[in-house]
């Protein structure tokens, strides 16, 4: 059997905007013996009772450490109203000289969808540039 287990941030009290940026932190530092150990503690828990034992029964642990799965998404509720060109997502993903930004946090969404077609609008500023560039 195969599980998919999720980490959610919670830091209550603070803003929602703050509870992602902790929340991407938390992931990063995090260790994979930490994780490892937790899953272990959670799953013997939950699952002893029907003879579980996580030493002989898991298998293999996978932890998956993508911290755009919290890719901040604005929300009128809490967040000031921004021009759409002035949203920080759109401001952030400008190109730089040749860099061109592509993920799900220039789209302000956690969305593999969204990621990619971040990519797809990334790779076409470029192709767009060096068109204009070979038509000088």
């Amino acid at each position: 059997m195969v599980l998919h287990l999720v980490r959610f941030f919670a830091t209550p009290g603070r803003p929602l905007r703050e509870q992602h940026q902790l929340g991407k932190w938390d992931l990063l530092q995090t260790s994979f013996e930490t994780f490892e150990r937790s899953i272990r503690d959670q799953l013997g828990r939950s699952l002893s009772g029907g003879g579980f034992d996580p030493a002989r029964d898991i298998e293999g642990i996978t932890v998956n450490r993508w911290p755009h799965g919290y890719a901040y998404g604005y929300t009128a509720l809490t967040d000031p109203e921004f021009a759409d060109d002035e949203r920080p997502n759109v401001v952030g993903r400008q190109p730089f000289g040749r860099i061109h930004v592509a993920n799900s946090d220039a789209a302000a969404s956690a969305y593999t969808n969204a990621a990619i077609d971040e990519a797809h609008r990334a790779v076409a500023e470029i192709v767009g540039s060096k068109e204009s560039e070979n038509a000088v």
